[in-house]
């Protein structure tokens, strides 16, 4: 769905705002310099994207990735993830799939190394990530592909 363009009264009222899901900051008309309000407001904007159960690298351990909290329906069932970090050190030199499930009602995160593939139930990739030599090398994020039984 394409974003709709706002008009100047819609804009005047957003001024000294936040949005309340990304929290990307309306500056004030005049602000100057603008390009620390622009690059902040991208990064925010970047570092939020879509930010339910995305995947990055885990800032104390090298290894290890941690998922956000975040809703989704598997195979309608709503489940609701709490967030949480997880060690990829068994997937050193590899590639590790990261995938959200359905346990009895609740949410689980699996994971496999990438010869062994996606689980045949149902579930949400969420990631790839490369491990080398021990360290979260890069995340490829997955959580628009889906695996749904027929």
């Amino acid at each position: 769905m394409p974003s709709q363009d706002i008009t100047s009264q819609q804009i005047a009222s957003l001024v000294g705002t936040a949005h309340p899901v990304t929290g990307v900051s309306y500056p004030e008309a005049g602000l100057q310099p603008y390009y620390e309000w622009l690059i902040g407001a991208l990064h925010r904007l970047a570092e939020s994207s879509a930010g339910d159960l995305r995947v990055w690298k885990d800032a104390d351990e090298a290894a290890s990735v941690w998922i956000a909290p975040g809703r989704c329906s598997i195979a309608g069932q709503a489940l609701s993830y709490d967030g949480g970090s997880i060690d990829l050190g068994v997937y050193n030199n590899s590639t590790a799939l990261i995938w959200l499930q359905d346990n009895a009602g609740s949410s689980e995160i699996g994971s496999a190394d990438n010869a062994a593939g996606w689980p045949v139930s149902d579930h949400l990739k969420l990631a790839e990530v490369q491990v080398t030599s021990g360290e979260v090398a890069l995340i490829t994020d997955l959580r628009f592909e889906t695996l749904l039984k027929v």
